[in-house]
């Protein structure tokens, strides 16, 4: 078969030569120019590399075209029928070689957060492949074998990890960008919030994303975000919910301090590899603070549910939680909430979860103007710190530098000797990230 794989940046590589290694004839398009000379050099030993799509006129000949959501489709109109996605081009590749179940989960935050409190309550039964922007992991009790640390969440990376596992896994976790590939036994769609423009305007995040629920394979369980306007109203799924909705999966009492949360997870018919569970469970967490860890809390204990942990009470560790709406330093408190994905609708989760459980004195927003993880709109994100009630805002980074004309509040410059209450709001690179 002759296979033509658009996008060797976002995971086209590891497809192409997935498609080679079974037979297929493949020509990879490097539409991004990413590959170094050397490297296309490299490859051309065993595929063709391309640096533009082929003119329609050269479509024919091909029969699968595999580009990934976030590219126009355009380009391929009179072909839709030998057309598939690059999430779609995974499941076809690793047929046969799954014989464990899967969970996978896309969002557009804390889906690694969620996967790690998951991984958490398994890693003392199971042995795990995780695929998250934490890399790939191979994870059974004490041990945590990186088997890489380059990996993003495209998709493609699924078959990297099957590649590197070094056995079967009793399950495995893959965190995605925009969607599902219809492996899973558990899908799930984090959030969606933030409904941003792909594939030059002709489809969006929701529209790439709600794959998760069109690609579902039979009897899976796909379970959606009840809290997120954009998801509700979806059939045939189950929902969960960071606050006390009637749904399948709910918390309840929750109680969010400056370091730590507590709540109860209420199942009510949510359907495990088991059946329905009908049961509660109490929920401890030191470390982290506001409603997007309780969301993401709840996303991990319901994974560890969907497995069969059955305890009244769990605690996740300190440790699970890195970077992302944690209590970084007690006696300031400072709050700091690091990403590539900082950007007008997360700050704006942020300063609401913070100020939830302190006073609003001071905000440090900066970093990188531009990450691999998606756009900022600096008028709206202006627009956030100048509605917010804090009364300092320090600015740093080249982010800092671009809304520095923006902001109406007392700018002001680097703590001194005392720190105040402070939320920290950085926007940082991350190499594992997925543009996607």
């Amino acid at each position: 078969m002759k296979v033509l794989v658009v996008d060797a940046t976002h995971g086209g590589l590891t497809l192409s030569e997935a498609f080679t290694e079974r037979g297929d004839t493949v020509t990879c398009v490097d539409v991004y120019r990413t590959l170094k000379d050397s490297e296309g050099e490299e490859y051309s030993k065993e595929l063709e590399i391309l640096r533009e799509v082929p003119d329609p006129s050269e479509l024919p000949k091909y029969d699968l075209i595999v580009s990934p959501v976030h590219f126009p489709s355009s380009s391929f109109a009179d072909f839709k029928d030998r057309l598939v996605t690059h999430h779609e081009a995974v499941r076809m590749l690793a047929c046969g070689k799954v014989h464990f179940p899967v969970v996978e989960i896309t969002g557009s935050f804390g889906k690694t957060t969620a996967v790690r409190c998951a991984t958490a309550l398994l890693r003392d039964r199971y042995s795990i492949l995780s695929l998250t922007s934490d890399g790939i992991k191979f994870i059974k009790g004490a041990s945590e074998r990186v088997l890489s640390e380059s990996a993003s969440s495209t998709p493609a990376n699924i078959i990297k990890a099957l590649k590197l596992c070094p056995r079967d896994p009793d399950l495995a976790i893959f965190e995605l960008s925009l969607g599902g590939t219809g492996m899973a036994d558990l899908g799930i769609l984090k959030n969606v919030y933030d409904n941003y423009p792909i594939a030059k305007g002709s489809s969006s995040a929701l529209a790439a994303k709600m794959s998760m629920v069109r690609q579902r394979k039979p009897n899976s369980t796909v379970l959606l975000n009840a809290d997120d306007p954009l998801l509700r109203g979806v059939s045939n799924v189950q929902y969960f919910s960071a606050h006390p909705l009637p749904c399948e999966i709910s918390a309840e009492g929750v109680c969010i301090g400056a370091g730590y949360i507590k709540f109860t997870a209420n199942f009510r018919g949510f359907m495990t590899l088991e059946g329905p569970t009908h049961s509660r469970t109490l929920v401890e967490a030191q470390g982290p603070i506001g409603r997007q860890n309780v969301e993401n809390i709840l996303v991990g204990v319901s994974i560890a549910k969907f497995f069969g942990v059955s305890e009244e009470k769990v605690e996740i560790p300190p440790e699970t939680f890195s970077k992302k709406m944690v209590l970084e330093d007690p006696s300031g408190p400072l709050i700091l909430n690091r990403s590539p994905a900082i950007n007008e609708k997360a700050a704006d989760k942020a300063i609401k979860d913070y100020l939830e459980v302190l006073p609003p004195i001071r905000l440090e927003i900066g970093g990188r103007l531009k990450t691999t993880c998606g756009p900022v709109n600096l008028v709206e994100l202006a627009k956030v710190i100048n509605s917010s009630p804090f009364e300092e805002v320090y600015l740093f980074g080249e982010l800092g530098e671009a809304l520095r004309s923006m902001i109406s509040k007392s700018v002001v410059g680097p703590v001194g000797a005392s720190r105040v209450p402070t939320l920290r709001l950085e926007r940082e690179e991350h190499v594992r990230c997925n543009a996607s």
